[in-house]
């Protein structure tokens, strides 16, 4: 009895072992062939695009270059901005707008990034001239000597670089610009007579800007149909990279702008911090008074030539240093001079452009003979600073006693 127990026993472990055999053998065979088959999916992806359809995908992908670096450009020659007639997102202009939202230059509707200041300033500040920028300019307070140059001078008009900032960002409207253009430029006559249907989808690109590159990336859903073997084929992603530096310019031309709507004295042609080593360049007096500013990137360049960006600044009126009494008394036959006007203030004005400044004294009189006029009671005097189109002033009134 136990000689049978133990061969049975040994009959089971047997039994048992070669289940256990076959488990691992069929284990390892679907592993391997899971691996050969994860293996020929592999190549199959990666040969999914034949010879014949490569073309295509290079001649849609050189289409999504060529827009990206076209939008480039035209966010440089236009001021940040893309026009909805040329398929960004801003509102297209009209000719007799030159002057009001953008002056014409080099064939570019090229967009006021620093205009004007509002209506509104926040006090002591003041937009009306002769309060303007502050009654007291450049002294803090009446009868103050302590001098500041801080107040506002114009607004930032730039648009922002990426869509979280707000609207009609640089970001936006590279990516408006491409997927507008993109059904003109996939032009695929040459593909179809050579015996394929082509159906293209709507486009969806979205473009990350960094400080040396702007990544561009764009999903179109293709479909094409080779008519001879009935074959169908699909593409989708397309991407490329434009070398501008887009976020350092931006960058840099936003702490000008800051600086020159916030430091009448802040010269933008020689601003103190540089470090890219961007060239700036002014055009005085490209539309009337109004100003056109090109910031040079002369170390990377976009098509063979070096990246630039041109924004234009309006005018602004200078501001007249204050003269500190404006009612003067003199004798009768006082003969009046420029000091007895002055009475120890500074004849000086700053020009938030760097413009030329013309100051002057006149009569306030029907008679410009002012010395022959020596009876009258009152007078009164309009000291000006005046940079060719706007002009500060300030009335000084004499009365006779």
């Amino acid at each position: 009895m136990r000689i049978k127990s133990k061969r049975s026993q040994i009959t089971i472990i047997m039994i048992v072992g070669l289940v256990i055999f076959i488990i691992v053998g069929l284990l390892l065979y679907l592993s391997k062939t899971s691996v050969k088959k994860s293996v020929q999916s592999s190549v199959r992806k990666t040969q999914s695009i034949p010879n014949e359809i490569q073309p295509i995908k290079e001649f849609v992908s050189n289409c999504v270059d060529k827009l990206a670096k076209d939008a480039a450009v035209l966010i440089g020659k236009q001021g940040g901005y893309i026009y909805s007639n040329q398929g960004g997102t801003y509102i297209g202009f009209s000719d007799t707008d030159e002057g009001i939202f953008f002056v014409n230059y080099e064939n570019y509707k090229t967009a006021y990034n620093i205009k004007q200041p509002s209506l509104y300033a926040p006090q002591p500040y003041s937009t009306y001239i002769p309060s303007y920028p502050w009654v007291t300019f450049p002294y803090k307070t009446f009868g103050s000597t302590e001098k500041t140059f801080y107040g506002i001078y114009g607004i930032n008009n730039m648009p922002p670089l990426n869509s979280s900032r707000g609207p009609h960002s640089i970001q936006t409207q590279i990516e408006s610009f491409v997927d507008n253009n993109l059904d003109e430029c996939m032009d695929f006559t040459l593909f179809e007579q050579q015996g394929h249907i082509i159906e293209a989808g709507r486009s969806r690109t979205k473009a990350l800007i960094g400080s040396k590159d702007i990544s561009v990336k764009s999903e179109i859903p293709i479909k094409i149909t080779n008519t001879k073997t009935k074959e169908n084929f699909e593409l989708k992603d397309f991407s490329t990279v434009v070398e501008v530096r887009m976020k350092d310019i931006h960058n840099f031309i936003s702490n000008l702008v800051e600086n020159d709507i916030t430091d009448i004295k802040f010269n933008i042609k020689t601003p103190q911090i540089n470090l890219n080593y961007f060239d700036i360049e002014v055009v005085e007096n490209a539309y009337q008074n109004d100003d056109i500013i090109t910031i040079t990137d002369t170390q990377f360049a976009i098509d063979g030539g070096n990246y630039e960006y041109t924004f234009a600044r309006k005018n602004r009126a200078p501001a007249l240093y204050f003269i500190n009494e404006s009612i003067i008394l003199l004798p009768p036959n006082y003969i009046i001079y420029q000091d007895d006007l002055l009475r120890g203030s500074e004849l000086n004005a700053e020009d938030p452009d760097e413009d030329n400044i013309l100051l002057s004294i006149q009569a306030q009189l029907p008679d410009p003979d002012l010395p022959t006029i020596l009876d009258r009671p009152q007078i009164k005097f309009r000291i000006e600073a005046n940079d060719g189109r706007l002009s500060d002033y300030q009335i000084i009134t004499v009365n006779r006693i």
